[in-house]
């Protein structure tokens, strides 16, 4: 052991004895502070680090199959490691789909499960409520539930159809 590397060893644990002292001297209120603060940095810093990861990854891959064919004269004998390499980079691909369709289809049912919640509960029959609720939450209809969810498709077509000869009228008497 060289010893400019001990003396950076001896200075570090100084250091840090003497963080741990000014830690142990702060009140409860302080701590629990520090803690929060230190707790949302990891997590953020997880949530960042996870996507550029796969990405760099494929990258990196992506650049060594490039420079692994270019190296090569002879790519004839060599196909069955391309068929593989290539194979590998669209699981990857399609892996990062799965991520974000994930993400996406999370971030879109708490959007719907919002707006959902807005409508009052006299606006819709009961059977159509519970129909859509169990479409909300992925559970398994029942055949009286799809009838519902039908029905509430036609009308909703036709009020929509029926708002475009609304929207004409309005126009008219607003001129």
């Amino acid at each position: 052991m060289s010893i400019e590397k001990w003396l950076c060893e001896r200075e570090a644990e100084e250091i840090r004895k003497k963080k741990e002292e000014l830690y142990k001297e702060l009140p409860k209120e302080k701590k629990q502070d520090l803690k929060k603060k230190s707790i949302k940095k990891i997590v953020e810093n997880e949530t960042l680090d996870l996507k550029p990861d796969i990405s760099d990854t494929l990258l990196s891959k992506v650049i060594e199959f490039k420079d692994w064919i270019e190296g090569r004269t002879y790519l004839k004998g060599d196909i069955d490691k391309i068929i593989i390499k290539i194979q590998n980079m669209t699981k990857n691909i399609e892996l990062m789909k799965k991520i974000d369709k994930t993400k996406s289809s999370k971030d879109r049912f708490n959007l719907l499960s919002n707006l959902y919640k807005e409508i009052p509960p006299s606006f819709l029959d009961e059977k159509t409520r519970v129909a859509l609720n169990k479409k909300l939450r992925g559970v398994t209809r029942t055949n009286s539930d799809n009838y519902y969810i039908r029905k509430l498709k036609n009308t909703i077509r036709e009020k929509l159809n029926e708002a475009k000869y609304y929207e004409i009228l309005r126009e008219l008497l607003e001129s």
